[in-house]
């Protein structure tokens, strides 16, 4: 079974990379549509609470070691996660207080595995969820999911560089071709979710993409036709 699963994930590879590649701009749409709604006025608790944290990130918490700790941990128990479903054994997961750790598993890993922490903003979706039991006046839910959103955020995009031995274990030129579509659209469900909407509400919103995809592909087909009869 789990040889069945890597070969699946493997000849998935490189034909979910074309999609993501070439699905990129629709993926920019859909996820604007998604925070044009954010843009009124009435919203600015939501916006308040997303710049407070970016500000803290950047004068104070960078620079302390429980913070990026917080983020690791998500970060090393999605490698943890992606590789239990997928049947690898993990032998250890560690994460240090300066923030640094790593997951040990037994090889051969995927792409899926090693990517994983790199889009999905697993502690974002859940603690959406659970902020909407809490039962917090309407401006202070507002404030806190803006501020929970910034700094899963910053959380990523720290984590986004170059020198990540991830990127070279998946192939660098896949994670060009697949993580900023993915990225776009795990946070574009967690956009989806901040409005107010279920998990139910996410497939409408990668279906959304999907006709995106296909629209584009159209209009790229007919002028590539239209170009090469004229």
């Amino acid at each position: 079974m789990r040889r069945f699963l890597r070969l699946g994930l493997q000849g998935l590879r490189w034909p979910l990379g074309m999609v993501t590649l070439f699905g990129l701009p629709a993926a920019l749409r859909v996820i604007w549509n998604e925070i044009h709604p954010l843009m009124r006025t009435d919203q600015w608790p939501f916006w308040a609470g997303f710049a407070g944290i970016l500000i803290l990130w950047a004068l104070w918490w960078r620079h302390i070691r429980w913070a990026r700790f917080i983020t690791t941990i998500e970060h090393e128990s999605l490698h943890a996660i992606v590789g239990m479903l997928t049947l690898i054994p993990v032998r250890e997961l560690k994460v240090r207080e300066d923030g640094s750790g790593h997951v040990l598993f037994e090889p051969p890993g995927h792409w899926l595995l090693y990517l994983a922490p790199y889009f999905i903003p697993l502690l974002l979706l859940i603690e959406i969820g659970l902020t909407g039991l809490m039962g917090l006046p309407e401006w202070a839910e507002r404030g806190l999911l803006g501020a929970l959103l910034g700094l899963s955020l910053v959380g990523h995009l720290r984590q986004i560089h170059p020198r990540q031995t991830d990127f070279r274990h998946a192939g660098r030129a896949y994670t060009i071709a697949f993580l900023p579509t993915a990225f776009l659209l795990a946070y574009g469900a967690a956009f989806t979710m901040l409005q107010g909407g279920q998990l139910g509400a996410i497939p409408n919103f990668l279906g959304a993409w999907g006709e995106g995809v296909l629209n584009d592909a159209q209009w790229a087909w007919h002028h590539l036709h239209h170009w090469w009869n004229s």
